[in-house]
């Protein structure tokens, strides 16, 4: 018995240790894998299909040769993978709809004559529609080469260059300035570092082309004379529906100076300003634009410096601003006076279907404001105020909840019971939502109840979404006009 054990005991040490040593050298081997080179092919369709020649190299020599030839010289690997990428999509393989090109190690450039391959390959491609560059160094050449590919290609619709470098970003515009006709519609450039050249070059393409319906450019490095560059192509352009111009540290003049090109473009619809470096010239501003603009549908405004002189020009512009529906105010400090400025601005605007505004130093009072202002919005659906908040504020906000009929979804963090469950103001808060969402507004529609409208509430009743399955309309109606029950008797 003992005999047994002892070996039991060492067979099971020589498998742990046979396990250890498997774990480390694959460790180290991935480790050194992806510190040489990595590169990326993603195609549709499964991910895990290897039957595609571009997606996996076929095998050389046995499976047992698969780790001598990943310790192939970066060069030669890539060459060897390049090669097979070009030649699938130069074959017009359909399984690849969107080629990915990420270099992680900054070393690596795509030089001239892989560029030059890319672009003979994806000349008569027609399956291709999303062309990614990531990590890398497009420039002298290669940029050339890039601009030629997307003068001659048809099929590409969604372009992105992020990390790539200003000349890269500039062949690219120059490339979809010089072919307005492209079908580049969605175009990215982001994480770059934009001089005055490359801005000049974007401006000219937002002139020229007219296909491009969105325009991600964020976190890029551009400077005043490079904004001005921007904004007139922005002035020129009538086809953008989308633009991003978050985290790019704009200050007042330049968010003024994109406000002054935006101001009569009504096919622009979305608008990200988060993450920027404006305070109450930039909000004001805005504010001016907003209340010329017809275009615009949903604007964010999340992480600036905006405050409470700024928030109370923006609400001002609600007052006059009947195409916005969605404002996203996070993570400012427009404070109790920015608060109830909006309160009063909503009482008059009634498209604004979405606020949000947690984290604005909101006190009590504010919240207070606003909710006195809620029975008299007929417009506003969801909103967004964050915080937590004492019991008084939550109480002010449910009072004002109570005769609103619109809002359908409010956030907030507010006090909850001991027990850890919804409070009692938080149920009741939950209750006149769940009014709203099944109707509650019919009951305004006449002061005494017609059978239309009966029919209406036992409709509302029966498709409530709400988990429980509570008929909270027809429960409304029952508690508050105990008179229906006696007209459907005599009925």
């Amino acid at each position: 018995m003992r005999l047994q054990l002892s070996r039991s005991s060492i067979s099971l040490f020589v498998w742990r240790t046979a396990m250890q040593c498997v774990a480390v050298f694959l460790t180290w081997f991935l480790l050194v894998r992806d510190q040489i080179f990595q590169w990326r092919l993603v195609a549709s369709g499964d991910p895990t299909d290897t039957s595609s020649p571009a997606m996996v190299p076929e095998a050389q020599d046995g499976e047992e040769s698969s780790i001598e030839e990943n310790e192939k010289d970066k060069d030669e690997t890539f060459e060897v993978w390049f090669q097979r990428i070009c030649e699938a999509v130069k074959g017009n393989d359909p399984d690849i709809d969107e080629l990915q090109l990420d270099c992680k190690d900054e070393s690596v450039t795509l030089d001239e004559n892989k560029m030059k391959v890319l672009a003979d390959a994806m000349e008569h491609n027609q399956y291709v529609t999303s062309l990614i560059f990531q990590n890398m160094t497009i420039e002298g050449g290669a940029a050339a080469q890039l601009k030629r590919l997307l003068q001659t290609n048809r099929s590409v619709t969604t372009l992105t260059l992020d990390e790539v470098g200003g000349e890269g970003c500039m062949a690219a515009s120059i490339g979809l300035a010089l072919h307005p006709s492209s079908s580049v519609r969605i175009l990215h450039l982001r994480d770059n570092v934009i001089d005055e050249s490359t801005a000049q070059a974007c401006g000219l393409m937002l002139k020229s082309n007219r296909q491009l319906v969105k325009l991600g450019f964020s976190h890029n490095t551009i400077d005043a004379e490079g904004i001005s560059h921007l904004s007139v192509g922005l002035l020129a352009n009538r086809g953008l529906k989308i633009l991003d111009l978050s985290g790019n540290r704009l200050n007042d003049t330049s968010i003024s100076k994109i406000c002054n090109a935006l101001v009569h473009n009504d096919s622009l619809e979305y608008l990200s300003l988060d993450f920027n470096n404006f305070g109450v010239v930039g909000s004001q501003a805005i504010s001016s634009m907003l209340r010329r603009n017809r275009g615009i549908r949903e604007i964010h405004l999340f992480g600036n410096s905006i405050n409470g002189e700024g928030g109370q020009a923006l609400a001002e512009s609600l007052r006059h601003n009947c195409s916005l529906k969605t404002m996203i105010l996070s993570f400012n400090n427009i404070g109790d006076e920015g608060a109830k400025a909006f309160g009063e601005a909503l009482k008059v605007n009634t498209t604004l279907t979405k606020l949000w505004f947690p984290s604005n130093v909101i006190g009590h009072q504010g919240l207070h404001a606003f909710g006195d202002c809620l029975p008299l919005m007929n417009g506003l659906e969801e909103l967004h105020v964050g915080d937590f908040f004492d019991l008084a504020a939550v109480e002010g906000l449910l009072k004002g909840l109570k005769k609103n009929t619109r809002i359908v979804t409010l956030r907030m963090q507010s006090p909850i019971s001991e027990i850890g469950g919804l409070s009692s103001v938080e149920e009741e808060m939950d209750f006149y939502l769940r009014l709203n969402k099944s109707g509650r507004s019919i009951l305004q529609s006449s002061p005494k109840m017609s059978l239309s409208l009966w029919a209406l509430a036992l409709e509302k009743a029966n498709h409530n979404q709400h988990h429980t399955g509570n008929p909270d309309a027809l429960y409304h109606i029952l508690r508050s006009k105990p008179d229906v029950m006696e007209f459907s008797t005599r009925r």
